[in-house]
């Protein structure tokens, strides 16, 4: 594990060991596979031994879960440098709340306008405001998983590609989820309201409404953001932006946002702005939700004082979770019989995967996107 934690064991309290798994135990079995793992074929025999005839496949699980969340923090994302993150607290659709004054612009003569606070004279009531809530277009968050099975006799056979294989493949499918959830509510949040609109530029070009991506076409989008309001004010990017292009169209998106402004004619009279770049406050990245022409320009995270895109995660349950299948039936006579020796009816193993969360784009209007056909 690359991060340090006060308590190993239980990942200072994000992990609850179960029944029947304890720290001895899980030391034992990471010793066992760490050495199968280098080729001691011993310490591989005894790791298949212990754990189709002991509880060890519970601690095998523990120990997965022990290894992949340090992974899974740390593991490199694309949809965070378009999303934030935000816990909550059930399964019910996730609401935005925000102070809303009930007093209407200079209404104690002062003229401050709605959302500052008013001056209050001398003897005169405080004006009220209240908690409003708007709900998120997303059904807020889901729980997702699967379960992937296999059979006495295949584990026997091929224990140590087991251990090595069922770490990685745990983490890439919660990372893959995570993309989905993120982009989709992105592309699925968007529409008609929110394309690029016909448009001329202040050098005087001009930008058909879907426009294929182009420096132009960039410039007007950022433009007609700054011209859309929520609850009356403007929308105010100040921390950069993203450009969502599909897989393979990040090359191209580079070189037009690189480039430099360097001179404008007007007849005879010319300017020179060396080294200008409206769009430097762009980068842009790839996804392969995002097909065909289509491209997105997304505010980053912490941009904009109304949160813009987020992924939603249960407090308690950030992380994704390894459980076994314990529903072998007991020894004549007596005895738990593990996981690993195979189910009562066909002699397989189960491991369930659970991931919860979702992403929702609480502000589209802060988004503008194309579908590059230029109609």
């Amino acid at each position: 594990m690359s991060k340090e934690f006060k308590d190993w064991f239980t990942l200072d309290g994000r992990l609850t060991p179960p029944a029947g798994v304890t720290k001895r135990k899980v030391e034992a079995v990471r010793e066992l596979v760490e050495k199968a793992l280098r080729g001691n074929r011993i310490a591989a025999g005894t790791l298949q031994e212990a754990v189709t005839t002991s509880d060890a496949s519970l601690n095998l699980a523990y120990l997965v879960n022990l290894n992949v969340l340090p992974q899974y923090d740390e593991a490199p994302r694309v949809w965070n440098q378009i999303a934030g993150v935000r816990s909550v607290s059930d399964f019910r659709p996730a609401v935005l709340y925000s102070l809303v004054g009930q007093w209407e612009d200079g209404v104690l003569g002062d003229g401050s306008p709605r959302h500052v606070a008013p001056t209050v004279p001398e003897g005169a009531p405080y004006p009220y405001s209240v908690m409003a809530g708007e709900e998120s277009a997303s059904e807020g968050i889901k729980k997702r998983g699967f379960k992937t099975a296999f059979t006495f006799e295949a584990f026997i056979n091929d224990a140590i590609g087991f251990l090595r294989n069922l770490p990685n493949e745990m983490l890439q499918v919660a990372l893959d989820t995570e993309e989905y959830e993120v982009f989709t509510a992105l592309i699925s949040g968007v529409g008609a309201d929110q394309q690029l609109d016909a448009d001329t530029n202040p050098d005087g070009t001009t930008v058909v409404a879907n426009a294929p991506l182009s420096r132009e076409a960039l410039i007007a989008a950022k433009a007609q953001v700054a011209a859309r309001t929520i609850n009356g004010r403007p929308i105010q990017v100040t921390g950069g932006w993203k450009l969502v292009v599909p897989v393979g169209r990040k090359t191209y998106a580079d070189f037009i946002l690189n480039m430099s402004l360097a001179q404008i004619q007007d007849g005879s009279l010319s300017f020179v702005a060396t080294g200008y770049n409206p769009l430097s406050d762009i980068t842009a990245i790839e996804s392969e939700y995002v097909t065909g022409d289509a491209w997105y320009l997304v505010p980053v995270p912490g941009a904009t004082r109304r949160p813009v895109l987020e992924r939603l995660q249960l407090i308690g349950h950030e992380a994704p979770e390894l459980r076994v299948q314990n529903l072998t039936g007991s020894y004549v006579g007596g005895g738990t019989v593990s996981p690993f020796e195979g189910d009562f009816d066909t002699d397989s193993a189960e491991f369930r995967i659970r991931l919860i969360g979702n992403g929702t784009l609480w502000t589209p209007d802060a988004v503008v996107w194309s579908d590059g056909s230029g109609t």
